[in-house]
């Protein structure tokens, strides 16, 4: 994992590089307003669309108020999957443009490649994650991204478009 993590250059798309400048202030504010959310979900995965633009304006400040506001990460996750549309991957991503130093969004990719690393030793396909498995993930990212002097994003953006990369056949089976 390490040869990965120091062989794999940085790199973010125009759309990513777009929403990382518009929410530069993100960590400074206690919420997220619906345009502001909808521009994240949408960045993550747009098939629950539907489901994303049926929360309020008033349940989306609220939930994002009470994640924001906890030091506990397991709750923060938690509580964002309170949104409709939004399961764990989704409030990762959340929490990745809320504060990236500290958070990765978590993808079958990188869990595939923290698997095949031994890193993480449950759900070998990387789906349907679990709140435990939620908090292993973070455990392992920071503990990367401290060992290597990086962010919690660029490890598992590393890691990423190292499997993106490399991937043979299908992504989902």
């Amino acid at each position: 994992m390490i040869a990965i993590l120091k062989n794999i250059p940085d790199f973010e798309d125009k759309k990513t590089i777009s929403l990382f400048e518009e929410f530069d202030a993100l960590n400074n504010q206690d919420y997220l307003s619906k345009e502001q959310i909808l521009k994240i979900l949408m960045w993550k995965s747009p098939r629950p669309k539907h489901l994303y633009h049926s929360n309020s304006e008033e349940d989306i400040n609220e939930i994002t108020h009470h994640a924001f506001k906890t030091d506990n990460d397991s709750l923060k996750i938690h509580t964002l999957t309170a949104l409709k549309g939004v399961s764990y991957p989704a409030a990762s991503a959340i929490l990745m443009f809320h504060n990236p130093t500290k958070f990765a969004v978590i993808d079958i990719r990188v869990w595939r490649q923290l698997y095949k690393a031994k890193l993480v030793d449950s759900n070998p396909i990387g789906q349907n994650f679990s709140l435990k498995e939620c908090k292993i993930f973070y455990q392992v990212i920071r503990k990367l991204a401290s060992d290597m002097n990086l962010t919690a994003r660029q490890v598992e953006k590393r890691i990423f478009d190292y499997d993106k990369n490399t991937q043979e056949g299908n992504l989902y089976k």
